[in-house]
């Protein structure tokens, strides 16, 4: 009985765990560095520090529920299940662990429990939201449809996933977002759409036994790289002027964008993209802690 439950216990876990570092960590550091920085993003004046970080849990709970909804239909759609044949054949399906077709069962009960628990969690209006954009990065073929269409519904996700995070982290009943956090959700969307193709660098062999079209695939390595690099120095520039940060506020994202930068060019194996994904992850984390910043004047 412990084996069968442990046994299901880690098929679930491996629809989400390649998404940890891109998805969970850096929201989670997006919502409670948010909720840390009180006026400059919610209309809390003074956040009480302990508080704050003992909702992370919440905040944790709340991004892994609807990324483990997303996971689940992504994971199981026939284009998926052949991507991951090749590059992460150890994933729940590719590996026999569940079948596609157990999969979408699994979501007719996921969908509600995800919603549900958003009633008590907070960030409702974002899980919905977000549902309707798996819909269309899945089941409407969003994710194939050019590399525009899908980087602009990943970053409409991370916008949800972004506002979520930061409404549980300060407080869900208790403290609202004010308007400064609506420029920063939409600086969010514009730097996910501007350098998430950063995750196709490692995928080039799934994404070509698919179609699908990315832009290692259409324009090459050195394009796909250079249309990376590019918008990550801009953003390491712009985000910090946007908080009028200081020295320190200034370097963290640049130091993060030197490391990421240097691998990005210097390793260019599939190997070592996978490994550069990470420290773009990073780069993003370095980015989401700027209102701290602001709020110390560093």
């Amino acid at each position: 009985m412990f084996s069968n439950s442990f046994f299901h216990l880690h098929t679930l876990w491996l629809f989400t765990v390649s998404d940890i570092k891109s998805v969970i960590v850096p929201e989670t550091i997006l919502g409670v560095t948010s909720a840390l920085s009180g006026p400059f993003l919610t209309d809390n004046d003074a956040p009480d520090f302990s508080e704050v970080l003992s909702r992370t849990p919440k905040v944790i709970f709340w991004n892994w529920l609807n990324l483990f909804l997303f996971d689940l239909c992504n994971q199981s759609v026939t284009q998926s299940v052949v991507e991951d044949s090749v590059n992460k054949s150890w994933r729940a399906i590719p590996s026999g662990r569940i079948t596609a077709t157990q999969t979408r069962t699994l979501l007719l009960l996921v969908i509600p429990a995800v919603y549900l628990a958003t009633l008590s969690l907070g960030g409702t209006w974002e899980a919905v939201t977000l549902m309707i954009g798996t819909w269309m990065y899945n089941d409407l073929g969003g994710a194939d449809n050019g590399v525009i269409t899908r980087n602009l519904l990943n970053g409409f996700g991370y916008i949800c996933y972004s506002s979520g995070s930061m409404k549980v982290a300060t407080g869900f009943g208790e403290h609202n977002l004010n308007e400064r956090s609506t420029w920063w959700l939409a600086m969010i969307g514009a730097i996910i759409f501007t350098t998430l193709q950063m995750q196709d660098m490692p995928d080039v062999h799934g994404d070509a036994k698919r179609g699908r079209k990315t832009i290692p695939l259409i324009y090459g390595d050195w394009a796909a790289r250079c249309s990376i690099a590019l918008p990550v120095v801009a953003w390491s520039l712009i985000c910090p002027t946007f908080w009028d940060a200081g020295v320190i506020g200034y370097t963290l994202p640049l130091a993060a964008a030197a490391v990421f930068l240097t691998r990005l060019f210097m390793f260019r194996s599939v190997a070592d993209d996978a490994l550069t994904w990470w420290f773009w992850c990073s780069w993003l984390s370095s980015v989401y802690i700027l209102p701290l910043a602001r709020l110390y004047g560093v």
